[in-house]
């Protein structure tokens, strides 16, 4: 009888136990699941708006760190696309500027601080220059043909820059590729920029972004070939 008592006793005991572990367990998996965390996104872009019309942002960060806090559910799957910091760039002009970093945090989740708070931000003015356009030709025609005569239009195009950037720019060239081409050609180009160096500029608003260009090719020995 004191046998089965004892082995009565310690069931029931062990049944306790594993009760209390199992609801430690529960306890302490949905404390998990609801406390707040806090992470640190790093390399979040970094976009500007509101700049006025005529200017140009010359330099500034490209991204900045983000800390949110949320419970741990509201960090998955989280996307760089769902972040978003920006600076407000409302009535500035040409020059230097300490600018404060803005940000959104996702659903769910909260803003707790950006890293650096403030940025650097070089703004200068747009400048206008009208510049000629220069045709350089590649590629054989097709047996038989040559190039006669080319016309082209517009024979210059406006560039819209920093002055910095629009210094750079030595050459406006339309690549016009011949190769297998025979009787009246014409199609639209898009006029390249280089420097003096022969490297290719960016960041420059050309006006028009297409080139007209049209080539007269003939029969080998009907005339003589001409350049534009």
């Amino acid at each position: 009888m004191a046998k089965l008592l004892s082995s009565q006793n310690i069931s029931r005991i062990l049944a306790v136990f594993l009760a209390v572990i199992l609801w430690l367990f529960v306890t302490g998996d949905n404390i998990t699941r609801t406390t707040p965390v806090r992470k640190i996104i790093t390399d979040v872009p970094l976009s500007y708006e509101n700049l006025q019309p005529g200017m140009a942002v010359v330099k500034m960060p490209q991204t900045v760190d983000m800390t949110l806090e949320g419970v741990p559910g509201a960090f998955d799957e989280l996307l760089g696309s769902d972040l978003e910091a920006y600076l407000d760039l409302s009535g500035l002009g040409a020059g230097t500027h300490q600018v404060q970093v803005r940000g959104k945090a996702p659903h769910g989740l909260t803003l707790i601080s950006l890293a650096p708070r403030q940025v650097e931000v070089v703004v200068e003015e747009l400048q206008t220059e009208l510049f000629p356009v220069e045709l350089e030709f590649s590629g054989d025609p097709a047996p038989g043909w040559s190039r006669q005569s080319c016309s082209y239009h517009p024979q210059q195009v406006r560039l819209e820059a920093v002055p910095s950037v629009l210094e750079e720019v030595a050459r406006v060239v339309v690549y016009v590729d011949l190769s297998g081409r025979h009787n009246l050609f014409e199609t639209e180009l898009t006029p390249l920029l280089y420097n003096a160096s022969g490297e290719e500029i960016s960041g420059v608003k050309v006006t028009p972004q297409k080139i007209t260009v049209t080539v007269q090719l003939g029969r080998t020995g009907d005339s003589d070939a001409s350049s534009p």
